[in-house]
């Protein structure tokens, strides 16, 4: 389980070292895995058109579709980054694609996954960002801007829209996991804010997933035990237990 890796949002050596590691990450999901969730913005801007798509990292799209191929399902949460994912990663690589929250289950635990985009109470700029881009109207009009002009506008408010220093959601989304874990929830998972965190309150988890920017982190789900890890080429360090990520309590 990974988010915000946001493809095509940085400088040229940022984005080589993001698709070469999640690449890599993706090629040992298709032989240990078959279950990928991506929960938001893998791309830091998607928009389809009628007849085009963003052109950027295709390499990521036809490894997507292997996978899928492989027999590996991928299930897709919308973020701010690329709320308007449409019918083309579902219909032509085969992703499951959602568009807000999900409740499932597995090995025994009931799981809440979010982006988390807008559930933090200094969120106000995503908020109004995402009522603007939902509006229809709005959806119809920036089609008639051509690509050349649309695209480089959206990573332009992109930039903005990014997060910046330090992590203003973590008191709200701790609060947040707190309340769905008393609604019966028993792993709260959150990303958007860019930093991994993994806390344990007796039987009951909250875990942001960080992103692929500099933390390159991921959630395993093989047992009834998550762990938070951290992907490299060389064997993967489990992260769980670092004082920097991990609040324990019993």
């Amino acid at each position: 389980m990974i988010s915000d890796v946001h493809l095509g949002g940085h400088a040229a050596e940022i984005e080589k070292q993001k698709i070469e590691s999640l690449l890599s990450f993706l090629e040992a999901v298709q032989d240990q895995a078959d279950l990928l969730y991506i929960v938001g913005d893998l791309y830091d801007f998607w928009f389809e058109y009628r007849r085009v798509i963003p052109k950027m990292d295709l390499k990521v799209l036809f490894k997507l579709r292997r996978l899928v191929e492989s027999g590996v399902q991928i299930i897709y949460l919308a973020g701010n980054h690329d709320i308007w994912l449409g019918s083309y990663l579902a219909n032509e690589i085969g992703i499951t694609i959602h568009h807000g929250p999900l409740v499932v289950e597995h090995n025994s635990l009931k799981l809440y996954i979010a982006h988390g985009d807008g559930l933090a109470k200094r969120d106000h700029l995503v908020r109004f960002l995402n009522f603007l881009f939902k509006n229809r109207l709005n959806v119809f009009l920036y089609r008639l801007i051509h690509p050349d002009l649309g695209i480089p506008f959206a990573h332009f408010i992109a930039n903005i829209s990014r997060g910046k220093g330090d992590n203003p959601y973590d008191a709200d989304y701790r609060e947040f996991a707190r309340a769905k874990w008393s609604e019966g929830y028993d792993v709260v998972i959150l990303g958007h804010s860019h930093i991994p965190v993994f806390e344990k309150v007796q039987d009951k988890y909250y875990i942001n997933l960080g992103d692929w920017i500099e933390h390159f982190s991921y959630l395993e789900l093989s047992n009834t035990q998550p762990l938070l890890k951290t992907w490299s080429k060389i064997p993967e360090e489990d992260v769980t237990s670092s004082k920097l990520l991990h609040r324990s309590k019993v």
